[in-house]
């Protein structure tokens, strides 16, 4: 029991392996499209799970506002709150909920931070009209997701072979394409991929990095690979609530 406690207020630092190393990557990317330098510096932790994310937000300057559906990992988030002193308690609030309905007035958050919560989201549409309403005009909705093979993957198969879950649990599909449809449908009218590779997934010799722009078979490839592991295995995007009229 120690052990399963320490693992859950530590993560994603008590797993050294592949989990900690692609969540902090993965992270260092979505908080660098966050809008940063404005009036407004709240900032909703979409299903925040066991509040690393809420954690790190916090201590980089935000008032930060998380929930989950499970409450057990809520009263996780929280003990990370007790537990670390440079974490300011009073800039973190938690409470228990599902998404689909945010108990915010409208433009309240300057920024939206989704990371591995949207592909568990039974209703994307619901979703995306809730934080369009609660963000501020400028304000951002980032997310990091697994692509549009996620459902399909060996990984998730694996996963929900080997871990009890619950008739509501979901493990959908993230497509680029019917994302960017819904994102303009309820209104945003920005959508901005940021593509990268895992480190673990690529690396060149010196020689033939050297070369790359004389070797076009080489570049064609990485940006073939490129364009399918950032819409099908793991995605990053934002979406911009802008002023009406503005559809860039």
């Amino acid at each position: 029991m120690a052990q399963a406690y320490y693992n859950t207020v530590n993560y994603p630092l008590s797993d050294p392996g592949r989990s900690a190393s692609r969540l902090l990557f993965d992270f260092s990317i979505a908080i660098s499209c966050l809008l940063r330098g404005t009036a407004n510096n709240k900032i909703l932790d979409f299903a925040c799970g066991s509040g690393w994310t809420t954690e790190l937000l916090n201590k980089l300057g935000y008032d930060v506002y998380a929930f989950d559906s499970n409450a057990s990992a809520v009263e996780a988030a929280k003990e990370r709150v007790r537990l670390d002193k440079r974490i300011d308690p009073d800039r973190c609030h938690f409470w228990v909920g599902n998404g689909h309905e945010l108990d915010f007035p409208n433009e309240h958050f300057g920024n939206v931070f989704c990371f591995d919560s949207l592909h568990r989201i039974a209703d994307y549409e619901k979703v995306f009209r809730e934080m369009h309403r609660v963000l501020w005009i400028g304000g951002r909705a980032v997310f990091v997701e697994p692509g549009s093979q996620h459902s399909k993957s060996l990984e998730t198969i694996q996963f929900l072979r080997d871990h009890a879950h619950g008739n509501d649990w979901i493990e959908k599909d993230v497509n680029l394409e019917e994302i960017f449809n819904l994102a303009r449908r309820v209104g945003f009218a920005q959508m901005k991929i940021k593509p990268f590779l895992l480190p673990s997934t690529v690396e060149f010799s010196y020689v033939d990095w050297l070369h790359i722009l004389e070797n076009p078979s080489g570049a064609e490839n990485l940006i073939r690979e490129l364009r399918r592991f950032a819409w099908e295995d793991r995605v990053i995007f934002h979406m911009t609530r802008v002023s009406l009229g503005d559809t860039t």
